[in-house]
């Protein structure tokens, strides 16, 4: 049905829009044909293309969202009005920082709130947006972390690749970020920061750490004490895409923090054992 008659348009220009955006936001593959309707669509909806970007050869695409290269994303950056990728991209995952072009996508992306990059090169602070709230990095940069991620509510540190390390450090900057309510481990490295975190950190809401069968996390019991505490074995989840996760997180909001946030309630609310902080696969489905 054309939503044109004789006399223009059916539906008021609020509610037409409205339409349009719930569909491009529901499958944003679908909006370089939806643009093609009229030109008031393409200003609505044309943003809504690069709300969501992933680069990296290691990705692989999820349903319903469009594939970008490097190329593509610079050709965008260099061609668009100045300040449209600024105020488009909001949610950001650079799979590989080695390509050349991947410092400027991230000086042009000044909106992004949910950052997600496998590799932090330190090259990259320059260019940390200060409207990010989330972020999931391998290597996280905590010597600026407090003046850096002032907005930072959700981190995920993936991994470290710096043996020189220091957790006193480290716990000590995490402690400082002023905004954080929730933090995620998965690299055994972190283990023994996890109780200073707690105590360090009263405003924090979720503490996730993911477990290793060949590395298990020493002083679980007293750690579930804890009720904002959450743990979940790796074995139990060798079939889930992470990559997707962070796509639900930021299409719906149902990610794995939301998994364990729903953990922590039924833990408070007796309908799970106050002292059990570790989540089976049956947990992990039931609080999806």
């Amino acid at each position: 049905m054309s939503l044109q008659s004789a006399d223009g348009p059916i539906f008021p220009p609020e509610i037409e829009r409205h339409i349009f955006e719930i569909c491009a936001l529901g499958r944003p593959v679908v909006v370089p044909r939806l643009i093609l309707v009229a030109w008031r669509v393409k200003q609505w909806i044309e943003p809504l293309l690069y709300r969501t970007i992933v680069l990296g050869p290691e990705h692989s695409p999820t349903d319903g969202y469009p594939t970008f290269t490097p190329e593509a994303l610079l050709s965008a950056i260099h061609t668009k009005p100045p300040g449209f990728i600024a105020t488009a991209v909001r949610n950001l995952g650079i799979y590989d920082s080695t390509t050349a072009g991947y410092e400027e996508i991230l000086a042009a992306c000044t909106g992004v709130t949910n950052l997600r990059i496998l590799s932090f090169d330190t090259a990259f602070s320059a260019h940390i947006p200060s409207t990010l709230t989330e972020l999931y990095v391998y290597d996280f940069p905590h010597q600026s972390a407090h003046s850096l991620f002032s907005q930072l509510t959700h981190l995920d540190v993936m991994g470290y690749s710096v043996p020189e390390l220091d957790l006193d450090t480290f716990c000590s900057s995490v402690a400082l970020l002023p905004s954080v309510t929730h933090v995620s481990f998965s690299d055994p490295f972190y283990a023994p920061i996890l109780h200073r975190l707690l105590r360090a950190c009263p405003k924090i809401e979720v503490l996730f750490y993911c477990d290793g069968e060949e590395d298990p996390l020493p002083e679980k019991e007293s750690l579930a004490e804890d009720p904002r505490f959450v743990v979940i074995c790796f074995s139990d989840l060798t079939t889930w895409d992470w990559d997707a996760d962070w796509h639900l997180g930021v299409h719906c909001g149902r990610d794995y923090w939301y998994r364990a946030e729903r953990f922590i309630q039924k833990r408070r609310r007796g309908e799970v054992d106050r002292r059990q902080s570790a989540m089976s696969r049956e947990d992990w489905l039931d609080c999806a």
